[in-house]
């Protein structure tokens, strides 16, 4: 029988989410106001070197695929290396399209004149847009090819267990942010799948945990459904 778990489309949604969200922001930003705009530039900021802010939208999308080389793409890769090796060069030139949004985002902040900070601003949406844009065609070549393939060569338990380690190895900070995104990204069949194989499958306080993130950020209506469904 072939499997039905998905390992990627949850987590795309969420962050395709937060593009939507940031692309919207930046859009409609006013760069010649510095303190209007340094919240939306903290979003934009991913440093390499150092601990960044759980919520960081860059740095989640970052974190994203290094989960995804650590616990899923090496056992894809022993059937189908050149794919996978496809996906990682992906990886790395969009985090070479981080480092010039970070640095551009560095540069606006220290600008003293307003207009040369909208000047500024312009060259950083347009270069944002076209990081998104990478990141957005990269996710949907994921699903469209990885997705079925791992159906057909992966039990569910096996990609269960690949997410379980996914979710064990964040710090909870920004295990809440990602959930924080996704709940709400997500159809209703795809909640209670989601919710009920946590709580199948997780530690009753894990499972507490991401109901209070649950709660949060679903609808009254959204989440009465989700625990109907399950049998909470």
């Amino acid at each position: 029988m072939t499997a039905t778990e998905d390992l990627f489309t949850p987590i795309h949604k969420a962050i395709r989410s937060m593009i939507y969200n940031v692309g919207s922001r930046m859009q409609t930003n006013d760069f010649a106001d510095l303190t209007a705009s340094k919240p939306l530039l903290a979003d934009l900021e991913h440093e390499f070197t150092a601990a960044v802010s759980a919520g960081c939208v860059l740095c989640i999308l970052h974190h994203h695929a290094s989960d995804e080389e650590k616990e899923v793409f090496p056992s894809i890769a022993t059937y189908t290396p050149d794919l996978i090796q496809s996906f990682i060069d992906d990886h790395h030139d969009l985090t070479r399209r981080l480092g010039v949004i970070t640095k551009m985002a560095h540069e606006l902040v220290t600008l003293p004149h307003a207009p040369e900070r909208v000047r500024q601003g312009l060259t950083l949406t347009q270069e944002t847009n076209a990081f998104f844009a990478a990141y957005l065609t990269h996710m949907n070549r994921e699903e469209e090819t990885l997705v079925p393939f791992m159906r057909e060569h992966f039990s569910d338990d096996q990609m269960r267990a690949m997410r379980g380690a996914i979710m064990r190895g964040m710090p909870p900070d920004r295990l809440a942010s990602i959930l924080g995104w996704m709940f709400p990204s997500l159809n209703i069949d795809e909640l209670t799948e989601m919710v009920g194989g946590i709580k199948r499958t997780s530690p009753p306080e894990v499972f507490q945990f991401i109901s209070g993130i649950a709660t949060k950020h679903l609808t009254p209506e959204r989440w009465r459904q989700v625990t109907e469904r399950v049998g909470l």
